[in-house]
């Protein structure tokens, strides 16, 4: 788990609205420009109906999101949005893949 500094909070999220997506084949990313860098994994009771399940992929989201926010080039707000097919994969290759899509973003 992230830090709650670290974290979006329900305004923030709202501000994502304005920002931009990038989507990949096991997640998706929403960002925007920030003061500061925010991250945030929420997971679709699409994605995964189960309440255990949505869980651990948040979890798995924040372990894989640890230590990226040194790299990032610009601060910005991301939420990352994990697909089902992330359920079956595991951290490193989640990690793979959100910094796939950051540098697609070009924020990474």
């Amino acid at each position: 788990m992230l830090p709650k500094a670290s974290r979006l909070t329900a305004r923030d999220i709202e501000s994502l609205l304005q920002g931009r997506s990038v989507f990949g084949t096991l997640l998706s990313i929403r960002f925007r420009p920030a003061d500061k860098t925010k991250f945030a994994v929420t997971a679709s009771k699409k994605a995964a109906p189960r309440a255990v399940d949505r869980t651990a992929l948040r979890r798995k989201g924040y372990k894989a999101l640890r230590g990226m926010a040194q790299k990032l080039r610009s601060k910005a707000f991301v939420m990352v949005m994990p697909k089902k097919e992330c359920l079956s994969v595991d951290v490193e290759a989640l990690a793979a893949e959100i910094s796939a899509l950051l540098t697609k973003a070009g924020l990474l």
